[in-house]
C-alpha cells in the first residue's frame, strides 16, 4: 500500500476543484486536506470531525453520496487509516474521505447507519487491521474466527517476522536449485520458467492495484502503478542475470531455530486463547490477553532485553 504524507489534515485548504469546493461549502467550520486526483478529489478529515463530515456527504444535497462503494484500510506502521470511498448516483461525482487513527487507539465512528453496506466491509477492516468501529451493531468478525490475537494485514502482526524469512528461504532454495541445474548442464524446463513468471507477475499486480485503490487513486492512475511495479520487476529480474550468485541460505540450526519460535508463538496464542475463554473473557479481554502472553514470550526469548 502507498505511504501518504502525514502532515496534519488541517495543515491545507482544499485545492480548487467542484467537489472540494462542495466539501468546503457544506462544511464550513471543518478544516481538512484535499488533493485533487485525475477523477475525483481525497480528502483528509481529523478523526473528531468524520461523523459531521460523513453525515454531510450522505445527506447534504450539494454533495448527496448515497452509495459507499468500499472502504479500505492503511497500515502507516506510525498510524491506521480507513479510506471510504465515496458515489453521488444522483449528481455523478466520486471521492474518497481519509482518517488517520493511532495504532493503539485504533477507535472510529461508524458509519453502517448512514451506508449498510459499511456494516460488513467495517467487519472486515477490524478483523485485518484492529479498528473499533463504536456504534457498529455487529461487531463480530466476518472471515476469522473472534479472539484470533492479532490483525493479520498489520505490518507489526507476530508472525511476519517468519514469513519474511520463509519467503527469504524460499527464494535462496531456487536460485540454489537455478545455480545447480546450470553447473550441471541440465536444461531449464521453459515452460514452468514461464510459469513461475506469470505467478510472480500475478502477485505484483494484485499487490499494485490494492495499493493504488486504497490510495484513492483514480483508474488511469491504478494502471499507471501497475504497469511502473511490473517494470520494476522485469528489470529487477534482469539485473539479478547479471548478478553474483547470492550468499548460500542460512544454516540450518538457524532456520530450525526460527521454526521453533513460530511453534511457540503458535502454541501460546492458542494455550492463552482457550484460557481466556475458559474464564469466560470477553472478545476484547481474549486479545489482550493474547498479546501480553506474546510481549512475555519475546521476553523470554531475549533474556529480558
Amino acid at each position: 500500500m502507498t505511504q501518504e504524507r502525514t502532515e496534519d489534515p488541517s495543515a491545507a485548504e482544499p485545492p480548487p476543484g467542484p467537489v472540494a469546493d462542495l466539501f468546503r461549502e457544506a462544511l464550513p467550520g471543518v478544516q481538512v486536506r484535499a488533493e485533487q486526483c485525475a477523477m475525483d478529489v481525497a480528502i483528509t478529515v481529523a478523526r473528531e470531525d468524520l461523523h459531521l463530515v460523513m453525515q454531510t456527504a450522505k445527506e447534504d444535497e450539494r454533495l448527496a453520496f448515497d452509495f459507499l462503494r468500499s472502504l479500505s484500510g492503511v497500515d502507516h506502521l506510525d498510524e491506521l487509516e480507513v479510506v471510504y470511498h465515496l458515489y453521488s448516483y444522483k449528481l455523478g461525482h466520486a471521492a474518497a474521505v481519509k482518517v488517520r487513527c493511532p495504532p493503539d487507539d485504533a477507535h472510529v465512528p461508524t458509519v453502517s447507519h448512514l451506508w449498510e453496506t459499511a456494516n460488513w466491509h467495517e467487519r472486515e477492516a477490524a478483523e485485518m487491521f484492529g479498528f473499533v468501529f463504536d456504534g457498529h451493531p455487529d461487531p463480530r468478525p466476518l472471515l476469522t474466527e473472534e479472539g484470533l490475537g492479532y490483525y493479520m494485514l498489520r505490518k507489526t502482526h507476530p508472525l511476519a517476522e517468519i514469513e519474511a524469512w520463509q519467503e527469504d528461504n524460499l527464494k535462496a532454495a531456487e536460485e540454489a536449485a537455478a545455480q545447480a541445474a546450470a553447473e550441471s548442464g541440465a536444461p531449464v524446463d521453459e515452460k514452468a520458467r514461464k510459469i513461475e513468471m506469470a505467478q510472480k507477475k500475478a502477485v505484483i499486480i494484485k499487490k499494485a492495484r490494492e495499493e493504488a485503490r486504497a490510495g484513492g487513486l483514480s483508474g488511469e492512475e491504478e494502471k499507471a502503478a501497475v504497469q511502473a511495479a511490473i517494470k520494476a520487476f522485469e528489470e529487477e529480474g534482469a539485473k539479478a542475470d547479471t548478478t553474483p550468485a547470492p550468499a548460500p541460505p542460512k544454516p540450518a540450526d538457524d532456520r530450525a531455530a526460527k521454526i521453533a519460535l513460530a511453534q511457540k508463538k503458535a502454541a501460546v496464542i492458542k494455550k492463552t486463547r482457550e484460557e481466556a475463554r475458559g474464564r469466560g473473557a470477553s472478545p476484547e479481554e481474549e486479545r489482550q490477553a493474547v498479546a501480553e502472553a506474546l510481549k512475555a514470550l519475546a521476553a523470554e526469548e531475549t533474556g529480558g532485553e
